[in-house]
């Protein structure tokens, strides 16, 4: 069954389904072209010596997949060397009948059928409507049973194995996110010929009739790859394939035969109706939050206390950020519907600038505040503030020109497939980041550095906290204190690795990120409201012990 591609070591599986148990074999011996198969029937079991000897190999084989042997560094890899001899032996098995039957269990069996020159091999297997997999077609076209030349006509040998990918370290897909569909994989092969390269018209088709996907699970047409480790172990490749999927079933097209399956992926991409519903929360969110910012930096800019109040410059310029990041996406989208790329790029920049500003100052946070609670560091000399706000804006405006003078192309129209089925979907544009590794490593890269740093500063901040707390201070104004502070140095933006998970646990960690950070600017306007009163309240409030004392000329400024 492995045959050499032109650039990579083959094996070929199709795609999962149930075992068979009746099968039944009939030739056309007519003047058709088309040679039908139907698994509804039995094959008369002769026994020859060459038959046990294959019947062997193949309880040897299915032995080796359920108990791999043990201390072998590359199980899986051992497995599949079964299934290659196997393969070999069954192609050379020689047998009076049309079609020969082998294997009983549910882990491995197999077909051989005797193909006449020149025909077209259509497999049709039982319908079984309890289970995942109804059924499955195979069409094997004509071109490979021709005789070449100087070579004696005859029949040609057809090998079909059903292999159980359950319980088992052989076939298993790497993403924790995919699975093979009905737990099977076939392997198809035509004896003593390495199968590949075959024109457009003439692929391998497969089908399989299943029940009705699920609308996030993809399903991807898949062969087994062994092309890296040396045809020791492979891994599901799903290049060269052409996939036409509906909703009951999905037919896979290739042009090489080997081991196949058709994977299922859960889509990291939104249905239509949770695409409509975080659509209305961010843009909600981001209008609420864009005015409370720019109404907070507004009354921080009128009021008497700005010049005393130095760490609240801080506070005041991650809102700017905020504000900027808020309404760089609220542009981002309609830019997108445009026909003006100039502009787009101008909107994608822009936004990304806005996200790493405000990654860049919420940092700066972090160490300002844990400075102010920890040192009781003093933030009135211009020169500090002056290199705060350097690197604050500095920074995010290097990294996008930066990004902008390497590759022009790394900014423009981003799609995201939103389904509303397994097969059919549409697509939602912004303008964004098309580079995906600008995305994953800059971006992920700059906000795990940010989170992990402000975590550690926010756990020293709260050990002091309660190291100094006086009995006039209630819970709620610790609970205020601690939450504004998560919020100010940007721990709920860790939501943002649970989008990598897939299912229910996702979905409610992507509603979470939309509600928390598209309202962020609008959380430390109340924060900052509330901080303020309570300023005001602690005027009048008796004189505190030095640590006490320490602790609300900090905590009244934060």
């Amino acid at each position: 069954m492995p045959y050499n591609h032109p650039n990579r070591w083959f094996t070929k599986s199709l795609a999962a389904i149930q075992p068979v148990h009746l099968w039944r074999a009939a030739n056309d011996q007519g003047e058709h072209d088309e040679q039908a198969v139907e698994y509804n029937g039995s094959a008369d079991r002769k026994s020859s010596l060459q038959v046990c000897e294959v019947e062997k190999e193949l309880e040897r084989a299915a032995a080796g997949l359920e108990n791999p042997i043990s201390g072998r560094r590359n199980r899986s890899g051992t497995s599949y060397h079964y299934l290659q001899r196997l393969d070999t032996y069954l192609g050379k098995m020689d047998f009076k009948e049309d079609n020969r039957i082998l294997g009983e269990g549910p882990r491995l069996r197999a077909h051989v059928w005797k193909v006449k020159p020149n025909k077209t091999l259509a497999i049709h297997s039982k319908l079984e409507e309890n289970k995942e997999v109804h059924g499955f077609d195979v069409t094997l076209p004509s071109v490979l049973f021709a005789t070449p030349r100087g070579r004696k006509q005859g029949d040609q040998k057809v090998v079909l194995m059903e292999v159980s990918s359950q319980n088992q370290t052989l076939f298993q897909p790497r993403q924790n996110s995919s699975w093979i569909l009905g737990g099977m994989v076939f392997g198809v092969s035509v004896a003593d010929r390495q199968v590949s390269g075959l024109p457009k018209e003439q692929r391998v088709a497969l089908t399989f009739w299943h029940n009705r996907l699920l609308k996030n699970a993809t399903p991807q047409c898949a062969f087994w790859d062994t092309s890296a480790n040396g045809g020791q172990a492979g891994f599901w490749n799903t290049s060269g394939s052409e996939v036409k999927a509906g909703w009951n079933r999905t037919i896979c097209l290739w042009d090489h035969l080997t081991f196949f399956a058709v994977l299922m992926t859960s889509s990291p991409d939104l249905d239509y109706i949770h695409k409509d519903y975080l659509t209305v929360i961010t843009y909600f969110g981001c209008i609420l939050s864009a005015l409370a910012s720019f109404f907070t930096v507004c009354f921080f800019l009128c009021s008497r206390r700005n010049e005393r109040d130095n760490i609240v410059h801080i506070h005041m310029n991650l809102l700017w950020a905020i504000f900027l990041l808020d309404v760089s996406f609220l542009i981002a989208v309609p830019l997108s519907a445009t026909e003006n790329d100039v502009a787009c790029k101008a909107g994608a920049m822009f936004l990304h600038f806005g996200l790493l500003a405000c990654l860049t100052w919420m940092g700066i946070e972090g160490y300002s505040l844990y400075r102010l609670v920890i040192d009781v560091f003093d933030f009135s000399t211009r020169n500090f503030l002056l290199k705060l706000c350097l690197v604050g804006w500095g920074l995010p405006l290097f990294l996008v020109t930066m990004i902008l003078a390497v590759d022009q192309s790394s900014y423009g129209p981003y799609s995201i497939k939103v389904y509303e089925t397994s097969d059919k979907y549409t697509n939602a544009t912004i303008c964004w980041i098309t580079n995906k590794h600008i995305n994953s490593f800059l971006n992920l890269g700059f906000l795990s550095l940010v989170l992990l740093f402000n975590t550690i500063m926010l756990a020293a901040m709260v050990r002091v906290i309660f190291k100094l707390r006086h009995r006039d201070y209630h819970q709620w104004q610790y609970a205020v204190m601690l939450l504004g502070l998560s919020c100010v140095l940007g721990i709920p933006w860790g939501l943002a690795f649970f989008s990598f998970t897939f299912g229910t646990f996702k979905l409610a960690a992507l509603y979470l990120f939309t509600i928390i950070n598209s309202f962020q600017g609008f959380l430390i306007f109340l924060w900052y409201l509330a901080k303020m009163v309570q300023a005001r309240r602690s005027v009048s409030a008796q004189l505190m012990s030095s640590n006490s004392a320490k602790l609300h000329s900090s905590s009244s400024m934060l």
